[in-house]
C-alpha cells in the first residue's frame, strides 16, 4: 500500500510539472472528472492507467519509480550545522568524502597517510554529527541516502566551488579517459525539468557502476564526474539579442582527443 501511495504521489507531481490537471487525466483516461478525483485519493489506479498517465505526463514508470525511491528515503542532505562542522576540519572532510564512498576503517587506513587514531577520531566525530552510526570493529553504516547531495549554496558546496571544481576544470579534457561536453540552448520549463530528470538518472547510474567496482584497489584510480543545469544565457551574449526575442544558443563545446 505504501509503494502505490508513493508512486500516485509522484504521478500527481509529474502532472503539475507540466502543468496538467485532473481534466486532462480524466480526458486521457475517458473517466469523469470525479472518478479520477476518486483514483487519484484512494490510490486505486490499474498498471494501465498509471501507463496512460504516465505517457500523458511525459514520463515512464521507470522515472516514477526512481524517483518515489529517492522520496523516500531520508537523509538526502545534512543539516547546516553538520555541514559546517565537516567543512572546518579538512582531515575530517577528507574521510567524510572516503565513508560517503563507502570505504571502511581498515582500507583507509591502509590506503593514505592517516593513522587508527585518527580515522577513528573522524569516525568518532562523524557518528557524534549523525553521518554514519559507527559500529563494533569500526565498521560503518551510513545514515544518509545512497543518492546524497550537499546542501545548494552550502558550505561544502560554496568549498568544493571554489577550490574542487577550479582545479578539476584546469584541464583540457584531451585524454583517452576523459570527456567534457557543454551544450545550451533556449529550452522551455517542461524540457528543463525533463533534462533535471535525465541528469539525475545518470548521476544515479554512475553511482551504480561505481559501487560495483570490484576490481582491485591496484587497479583503481581517482576519478570524477560533475553534472549541472540552470536557466542561465552567457552575460557576452546578450548584447546581440534584440529585445523580446528568446535567448541565443549557448552552442556546445565538446573536448577532442588530439
Amino acid at each position: 500500500m505504501a509503494e502505490r501511495v508513493a508512486i500516485v504521489r509522484e504521478l500527481k507531481r509529474a502532472l503539475k510539472e507540466r502543468g496538467l490537471t485532473y481534466a486532462d487525466v480524466a480526458r486521457t483516461l475517458r473517466l469523469s472528472l470525479a472518478s479520477v478525483k476518486r483514483l487519484f485519493s484512494s490510490g486505486d489506479l490499474s498498471l494501465a492507467r498509471v501507463d496512460a498517465v504516465c505517457e500523458l505526463a511525459g514520463i515512464s514508470l521507470r522515472e516514477i519509480l526512481e524517483r518515489a525511491e529517492e522520496h523516500a528515503i531520508p537523509g538526502g542532505q545534512l543539516t547546516l550545522t553538520q555541514e559546517r562542522e565537516i567543512v572546518s576540519d579538512p582531515r575530517l572532510l577528507f574521510v567524510t568524502w572516503l565513508v560517503l564512498n563507502r570505504m571502511q576503517f581498515e582500507q583507509i587506513v591502509r590506503d593514505y597517510r592517516l593513522t587508527e587514531a585518527e580515522v577513528l577520531g573522524c569516525l568518532i566525530k562523524l557518528d557524534q554529527l549523525k553521518v554514519i552510526e559507527l559500529q563494533p570493529f569500526n565498521r560503518t553504516r551510513l545514515l544518509v541516502s545512497r543518492y546524497f547531495s550537499w546542501r545548494p549554496g552550502g558550505p561544502v558546496q560554496r568549498y568544493i566551488n571554489g577550490r574542487l571544481l577550479r582545479e578539476f576544470m584546469s584541464t583540457r579534457f584531451s585524454g583517452a579517459q576523459e570527456e567534457f561536453i557543454f551544450h545550451g540552448a533556449p529550452t522551455s520549463t517542461t524540457v528543463l525539468a525533463q533534462i533535471k530528470r535525465v541528469l539525475q538518472r545518470t548521476a544515479r547510474e554512475c553511482m551504480e557502476l561505481i559501487e560495483r567496482d570490484r576490481s582491485p584497489p591496484q587497479q583503481r584510480r581517482g576519478a570524477a564526474f560533475v553534472l549541472a543545469m540552470r536557466p542561465w544565457e552567457y552575460s557576452g551574449f546578450a548584447p546581440f539579442r534584440r529585445e523580446g526575442e528568446a535567448p541565443a544558443p549557448v552552442g556546445a563545446v565538446r573536448s577532442v582527443k588530439e
